[in-house]
């Protein structure tokens, strides 16, 4: 798997650089330009319809910002069959929530 850190449609065009070295491409939103911004996990989401309608040679998975409240249109705009979560489901960052958890699952399983 490769995340690919998504903020333009310019940064889309990086992914047809691991479509032969990764299994997976992970598009997730570009962090932020601040010393302290985590390379994942900052609760930002991007434009889900810069991924949209592609052909895509691999499976790939949709991060980013998700919630159990967003992630059905998540889905329907992006296309997304795989999705990963990370503060999307925290009480404070680095403090999961089973509740959300098992929100955010129930969601993704009725999808």
């Amino acid at each position: 798997m490769k995340a690919i850190s998504i903020a333009s449609a310019d940064d889309v065009l990086v992914a047809s650089r691991y479509e032969n070295t990764a299994d997976m491409p992970l598009f997730d939103a570009k962090p932020p330009a601040r010393p302290d911004a985590l390379p994942g996990g900052n609760g930002l989401a991007f434009d889900w319809r810069l991924i949209a309608d592609r052909d895509w040679r691999l499976p790939w998975m949709l991060s980013g910002g998700l919630t159990a409240a967003l992630l059905p249109e998540a889905v329907r705009i992006s296309g997304a069959t795989a999705v990963d979560v990370s503060s999307g489901v925290e009480r404070r960052p680095g403090d999961k929530d089973p509740d959300k958890i098992r929100e955010f699952l129930a969601v993704a399983r009725s999808l």
